[in-house]
């Protein structure tokens, strides 16, 4: 297991690959999430942050849980943990419709997605 080392232009490729523009709409968002992976916090504090990034501020203008859906993806399979795809799912919906801004709250719900 490795620390991903993920960056902006690697976020807007994943929005891109996922069909949309890249076009961000809350840079200023990601850009918090992103630097605070330069304080050695655990991978799914970092990744949580991302993700509320993407699934609360809406850091793009389409595709926000699409992306972070494919980043989740990564960074469970670059840590070789295996996941339930429903569960995850659910877990991001959750996330968006009620507008979970905690951190801690997004790291249990994605927690909540591993297979155990």
């Amino acid at each position: 297991m490795y620390k991903i080392n993920i960056n902006m232009k690697d976020i807007v490729r994943l929005n891109q690959e996922i069909g949309e523009k890249g076009q961000l709409s809350n840079r200023s968002s990601l850009e918090y999430a992103l630097s605070v992976s330069k304080h050695n916090k655990s991978w799914l504090y970092e990744l949580s942050h991302l993700v509320r990034s993407l699934l609360v501020d809406h850091a793009f203008t389409d595709g926000n849980k699409r992306t972070a859906l494919a980043l989740i993806i990564l960074y469970l399979d670059s840590k070789d943990i295996a996941w339930d795809e429903e569960r995850l799912i659910r877990a991001m919906h959750r996330i968006a419709k009620k507008n979970i801004n905690s951190v801690s709250a997004i790291m249990r719900e994605i927690e909540n997605a591993f297979k155990h």
